[in-house]
Protein backbone atom coordinates (compact mmCIF):
# COMPACT_ATOMS: atom_id res chain seq x y z
CA UNK A 1 0.00 0.00 0.00
CA UNK A 2 3.02 2.28 1.01
CA UNK A 3 4.46 1.78 -2.59
CA UNK A 4 0.75 2.45 -4.46
CA UNK A 5 0.75 5.76 -2.10
CA UNK A 6 3.74 6.92 -2.75
CA UNK A 7 3.45 6.35 -6.90
CA UNK A 8 -0.05 8.31 -6.56
CA UNK A 9 1.75 11.25 -4.55
CA UNK A 10 4.56 11.29 -7.62
CA UNK A 11 1.79 11.03 -10.08
CA UNK A 12 -0.12 14.54 -8.71
CA UNK A 13 3.10 16.28 -8.92
CA UNK A 14 4.17 15.26 -12.46
CA UNK A 15 0.52 15.85 -13.43
CA UNK A 16 0.77 19.42 -12.09
CA UNK A 17 4.07 20.25 -13.56
CA UNK A 18 2.79 19.12 -17.03
CA UNK A 19 -0.35 21.11 -16.44
CA UNK A 20 1.82 24.08 -15.91
CA UNK A 21 4.25 23.74 -18.31
CA UNK A 22 1.20 23.23 -20.91
CA UNK A 23 -0.14 26.64 -20.00
CA UNK A 24 2.72 28.70 -20.19
CA UNK A 25 2.89 28.09 -24.03
CA UNK A 26 -0.55 28.14 -24.45
CA UNK A 27 -1.33 30.83 -27.27
CA UNK A 28 -2.46 34.20 -26.43
CA UNK A 29 -5.29 34.25 -29.19
CA UNK A 30 -7.64 32.39 -27.29
CA UNK A 31 -9.86 32.50 -30.79
CA UNK A 32 -7.59 30.58 -32.49
CA UNK A 33 -6.88 32.96 -35.50
CA UNK A 34 -4.39 32.39 -37.40
CA UNK A 35 -3.45 35.04 -40.48
CA UNK A 36 -2.49 32.60 -43.36
CA UNK A 37 -5.31 32.56 -46.14
CA UNK A 38 -7.40 29.93 -44.36
CA UNK A 39 -10.34 31.26 -43.50
CA UNK A 40 -11.73 28.64 -41.18
CA UNK A 41 -11.14 30.06 -38.09
CA UNK A 42 -13.47 32.93 -38.74
CA UNK A 43 -16.52 30.20 -38.94
CA UNK A 44 -19.07 32.05 -36.65
CA UNK A 45 -16.89 34.93 -35.99
CA UNK A 46 -18.27 37.07 -38.03
CA UNK A 47 -21.73 39.19 -38.71
CA UNK A 48 -23.71 39.18 -42.26
CA UNK A 49 -24.18 43.16 -43.16
CA UNK A 50 -25.59 45.06 -46.18
CA UNK A 51 -23.30 46.63 -48.90
CA UNK A 52 -24.22 49.79 -49.87
CA UNK A 53 -25.60 47.99 -53.08
CA UNK A 54 -27.78 45.12 -53.35
CA UNK A 55 -24.63 43.00 -51.67
CA UNK A 56 -24.35 41.48 -48.95
CA UNK A 57 -20.74 40.77 -47.02
CA UNK A 58 -19.75 38.72 -44.60
CA UNK A 59 -17.05 40.96 -41.03
CA UNK A 60 -15.67 39.97 -38.50
CA UNK A 61 -13.12 41.71 -35.91
CA UNK A 62 -11.50 40.11 -33.05
CA UNK A 63 -8.59 41.01 -30.71
CA UNK A 64 -6.11 39.40 -28.43
CA UNK A 65 -4.03 41.66 -25.97
CA UNK A 66 -1.21 41.75 -28.59
CA UNK A 67 -3.16 42.24 -32.54
CA UNK A 68 -6.17 43.19 -33.74
CA UNK A 69 -7.78 40.98 -36.47
CA UNK A 70 -10.55 41.82 -38.88
CA UNK A 71 -12.26 39.91 -41.92
CA UNK A 72 -14.13 40.46 -44.73
CA UNK A 73 -15.39 38.07 -47.65
CA UNK A 74 -16.90 40.43 -50.14
CA UNK A 75 -19.45 38.33 -51.83
CA UNK A 76 -20.26 35.09 -49.26
CA UNK A 77 -23.07 33.70 -52.02
CA UNK A 78 -20.82 34.91 -55.39
CA UNK A 79 -21.84 31.23 -56.42
CA UNK A 80 -25.52 32.10 -56.97
CA UNK A 81 -25.06 36.21 -57.04
CA UNK A 82 -22.24 38.26 -58.39
CA UNK A 83 -23.84 41.06 -56.81
CA UNK A 84 -23.41 42.87 -59.99
CA UNK A 85 -19.21 42.60 -59.70
CA UNK A 86 -19.44 44.57 -56.08
CA UNK A 87 -17.07 41.83 -55.38
CA UNK A 88 -13.67 43.36 -54.87
CA UNK A 89 -11.22 43.34 -51.54
CA UNK A 90 -11.84 47.27 -51.33
CA UNK A 91 -8.62 46.85 -49.40
CA UNK A 92 -7.89 50.57 -51.08
CA UNK A 93 -10.35 52.06 -48.84
CA UNK A 94 -11.09 53.19 -45.25
CA UNK A 95 -11.48 50.68 -42.52
CA UNK A 96 -12.27 51.99 -39.49
CA UNK A 97 -11.35 50.45 -36.31
CA UNK A 98 -12.40 52.29 -33.39
CA UNK A 99 -11.17 50.89 -29.58
CA UNK A 100 -12.84 52.24 -26.86
CA UNK A 101 -14.20 55.44 -28.75
CA UNK A 102 -10.75 56.12 -30.57
CA UNK A 103 -10.86 55.78 -34.15
CA UNK A 104 -7.85 54.37 -36.39
CA UNK A 105 -7.94 54.25 -40.19
CA UNK A 106 -5.89 51.54 -41.93
CA UNK A 107 -6.04 50.75 -45.44
CA UNK A 108 -3.74 49.68 -47.76
CA UNK A 109 -4.38 53.23 -49.88
CA UNK A 110 -6.49 55.20 -51.20
CA UNK A 111 -7.18 54.31 -54.76
CA UNK A 112 -3.58 55.59 -55.87
CA UNK A 113 -1.25 52.90 -54.54
CA UNK A 114 -3.03 49.47 -55.16
CA UNK A 115 -1.59 48.20 -58.34
CA UNK A 116 -1.13 44.74 -56.35
CA UNK A 117 -4.74 44.92 -55.47
CA UNK A 118 -5.52 45.43 -59.03
CA UNK A 119 -3.39 42.83 -60.39
CA UNK A 120 -4.94 40.28 -57.83
CA UNK A 121 -8.80 40.99 -58.29
CA UNK A 122 -7.88 40.77 -62.54
CA UNK A 123 -6.57 37.50 -62.20
CA UNK A 124 -8.69 34.76 -64.75
CA UNK A 125 -7.59 32.03 -62.10
CA UNK A 126 -7.76 31.40 -58.08
CA UNK A 127 -4.80 33.15 -56.68
CA UNK A 128 -3.77 34.84 -53.50
CA UNK A 129 -1.78 37.73 -52.11
CA UNK A 130 -0.18 39.55 -49.24
CA UNK A 131 -0.78 43.27 -48.90
CA UNK A 132 0.71 46.09 -46.38
CA UNK A 133 -1.86 47.63 -44.44
CA UNK A 134 -1.01 51.34 -43.75
CA UNK A 135 -2.63 53.86 -40.95
CA UNK A 136 -3.37 56.94 -41.83
CA UNK A 137 -2.84 59.59 -39.48
CA UNK A 138 -2.08 63.27 -40.00
CA UNK A 139 0.96 64.67 -38.88
CA UNK A 140 1.96 68.00 -37.93
CA UNK A 141 1.77 70.01 -41.01
CA UNK A 142 -1.56 68.22 -41.77
CA UNK A 143 -0.15 65.53 -44.69
CA UNK A 144 -0.94 62.31 -44.41
CA UNK A 145 1.82 60.00 -43.16
CA UNK A 146 0.85 56.01 -44.36
CA UNK A 147 2.99 54.42 -42.22
CA UNK A 148 3.01 50.43 -42.59
CA UNK A 149 1.15 49.16 -39.72
CA UNK A 150 0.12 45.39 -40.27
CA UNK A 151 -0.28 42.80 -42.98
CA UNK A 152 -3.85 41.15 -45.36
CA UNK A 153 -3.79 37.95 -46.17
CA UNK A 154 -5.99 38.19 -49.63
CA UNK A 155 -7.45 35.59 -51.57
CA UNK A 156 -9.60 35.94 -55.30
CA UNK A 157 -11.74 32.94 -56.12
CA UNK A 158 -12.89 32.14 -59.57
CA UNK A 159 -15.59 29.26 -60.37
CA UNK A 160 -17.45 29.27 -63.60
CA UNK A 161 -17.25 32.52 -64.42
CA UNK A 162 -17.75 34.50 -61.05
CA UNK A 163 -15.73 35.70 -58.47
CA UNK A 164 -15.44 36.21 -55.24
CA UNK A 165 -12.73 38.64 -53.06
CA UNK A 166 -12.06 37.48 -49.30
CA UNK A 167 -9.05 38.55 -46.77
CA UNK A 168 -7.80 38.80 -43.22
CA UNK A 169 -5.64 40.75 -41.45
CA UNK A 170 -3.56 41.30 -38.27
CA UNK A 171 -2.50 44.67 -36.47
CA UNK A 172 -0.14 44.91 -33.29
CA UNK A 173 -2.41 47.29 -31.37
CA UNK A 174 1.38 49.18 -30.33
CA UNK A 175 1.99 50.10 -33.90
CA UNK A 176 -1.79 52.32 -33.79
CA UNK A 177 0.06 53.46 -30.42
CA UNK A 178 -2.51 51.75 -27.92
CA UNK A 179 -0.49 50.09 -25.06
CA UNK A 180 -3.17 47.95 -23.38
CA UNK A 181 -7.02 47.66 -24.37
CA UNK A 182 -8.43 47.50 -20.93
CA UNK A 183 -11.03 44.72 -20.41
CA UNK A 184 -14.97 45.55 -21.48
CA UNK A 185 -13.70 47.58 -23.92
CA UNK A 186 -15.80 47.94 -27.67
CA UNK A 187 -14.00 46.98 -30.76
CA UNK A 188 -15.78 48.15 -33.86
CA UNK A 189 -14.83 48.41 -37.59
CA UNK A 190 -16.49 50.23 -40.33
CA UNK A 191 -16.25 51.05 -43.82
CA UNK A 192 -18.92 53.56 -45.14
CA UNK A 193 -18.17 53.14 -48.64
CA UNK A 194 -19.16 49.20 -49.22
CA UNK A 195 -21.63 48.21 -46.00
CA UNK A 196 -23.51 49.87 -43.52
CA UNK A 197 -23.26 50.10 -40.12
CA UNK A 198 -20.68 48.45 -37.98
CA UNK A 199 -19.54 45.27 -36.70
CA UNK A 200 -18.50 45.20 -32.61
CA UNK A 201 -17.16 42.90 -30.10
CA UNK A 202 -17.17 43.29 -26.20
CA UNK A 203 -13.00 42.52 -25.57
CA UNK A 204 -12.65 40.66 -22.31
CA UNK A 205 -9.16 40.68 -21.72
CA UNK A 206 -6.38 38.38 -22.05
CA UNK A 207 -7.37 34.82 -22.00
CA UNK A 208 -7.64 33.01 -18.88
CA UNK A 209 -7.52 29.64 -19.72
CA UNK A 210 -4.01 29.06 -19.40
CA UNK A 211 -4.36 30.41 -15.60
CA UNK A 212 -7.12 28.17 -14.98
CA UNK A 213 -4.94 24.96 -16.20
CA UNK A 214 -2.35 26.25 -13.86
CA UNK A 215 -4.89 26.45 -11.32
CA UNK A 216 -5.86 22.86 -11.82
CA UNK A 217 -1.77 21.75 -11.76
CA UNK A 218 -1.43 23.60 -8.41
CA UNK A 219 -4.62 21.40 -7.21
CA UNK A 220 -3.19 18.32 -7.70
CA UNK A 221 -0.04 19.38 -6.40
CA UNK A 222 -1.66 20.40 -3.29
CA UNK A 223 -4.15 17.44 -2.93
CA UNK A 224 -0.75 15.28 -3.37
CA UNK A 225 1.13 16.85 -0.81
CA UNK A 226 -1.54 17.14 1.68
CA UNK A 227 -2.41 12.81 1.12
CA UNK A 228 1.33 12.75 2.00
CA UNK A 229 0.98 14.18 5.07
CA UNK A 230 -2.42 12.85 6.42
CA UNK A 231 -0.92 9.08 5.60
CA UNK A 232 2.61 9.83 7.88
CA UNK A 233 0.75 12.06 10.65
CA UNK A 234 -1.77 8.52 10.99
CA UNK A 235 1.18 6.37 10.80
CA UNK A 236 2.26 4.32 14.03
CA UNK A 237 5.79 3.22 14.29
CA UNK A 238 6.41 -0.80 14.06
CA UNK A 239 7.41 -0.97 17.79
CA UNK A 240 4.51 0.71 19.32
CA UNK A 241 1.90 -1.59 17.87
CA UNK A 242 4.13 -4.50 18.73
CA UNK A 243 3.94 -2.84 22.58
CA UNK A 244 0.04 -2.96 22.16
CA UNK A 245 -0.24 -6.67 20.53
Amino acid sequence: MHIMRKVAIIGFFTLSMMLSFTASNASANANGIVIDGNYNDWNGQYQKVQANSDAQRNVGIWADQNNIYFYMDSAPDFEHNNQGQDNKTYLDTDFIIQVGGQSYVVGAGRGFMNQKINQLEATPTNSSATIDLKYWVYNADNHYTPQVVGKAVATHVVKDGRTDNIFEAVIPIKALGITAIPENTTISISNPSIWRGSVSINYAGAPTGPWIVVGIGITFALMGLFWQQRHTKNRKPINMVMQHA
